[in-house]
């Protein structure tokens, strides 16, 4: 009789105890509700242009884009900009001049599954420009008639470049609906139409004329439209992930 007693106040045991465990396992694996599927917009414009004009860079950019927010995950985006460039020789006082419009279109992707006011993002754009540019070298010298300095000037060539851009980057919640974010991007140029004088120095968009290069943007945010708010469920989420 002891030990039937005894066998009884252990099996409760043991279902009490599984019973606790299975709603804990439950409680931690509740999944994480999905966001809206149309989360707003929002606006931003680049504030590394300015500064790289305002301490003499050889060339700048003046940017700014809009963007729509999906599930708090997708984001099209576009952008828009004015690249300039005015660069003098070290060696020489060869000229080089541009200043022409820009864009780029594509698509970033949120990979932070938490709705807490965070974002690591990774993207990629097409750009695309046209634009003319200038070249003059008052020192250069004839290779036909070697008769001394005869001076070199090309005025309004003209050129078109399309690029792709890889990038990976991070923003955050600053106050209310301003985020402020940055990115680092890697830029492969597809493809290019120059004068048969010579490729340009710089390319509005891209940057320094050539296969490839780096750029980044640090971007000040605005969002417009409807915006995220935490249900019941995900503060109980955060919660257990905490402890």
């Amino acid at each position: 009789m002891h030990h039937s007693r005894t066998s009884r106040y252990i099996c409760a045991a043991v279902l009490i105890s599984l019973t606790c465990l299975t709603g804990s396992a439950r409680e931690k694996e509740a999944p994480i509700p999905k966001a809206p599927l149309f989360c707003g917009a929002a606006v931003f414009a680049d504030l590394s242009g300015p500064v790289m004009k305002a301490v003499g860079a050889r060339f700048d950019q003046l940017e700014v884009g809009a963007r729509l927010n999906f599930r708090d995950h997708y984001f099209p985006i576009c952008e828009l900009g004015i690249g300039e460039s005015n660069r003098e020789g070290r060696e020489n006082n060869n000229q080089f001049h541009t200043r022409a419009p820009y864009y780029r279109v594509g698509m970033d992707y949120n990979i932070n599954r938490k709705h807490n006011g965070n974002r690591l993002m990774v993207g990629l754009r097409y750009g695309f420009t046209g634009f003319k540019y200038d070249f003059s070298d008052p020192e250069f010298a004839d290779p036909v008639w070697a008769s001394g300095t005869t001076g070199l000037s090309m005025k309004n060539m003209k050129a078109k470049t399309g690029w792709l851009e890889a990038s990976i980057g991070c923003e955050t919640k600053l106050w209310s609906f301003i985020r402020l974010g940055w990115n680092f991007r890697f830029k492969m140029r597809l493809h290019q139409s120059a004068n048969a004088s010579g490729e340009p120095y710089y390319t509005p968009g891209f940057g320094k004329n050539g296969s490839s290069t780096f750029g980044g943007t640090v971007n000040l945010i605005f969002d417009v439209g409807k915006t995220i708010k935490k249900t019941k469920a995900e503060i109980v989420n955060e919660v257990i992930s905490e402890k």
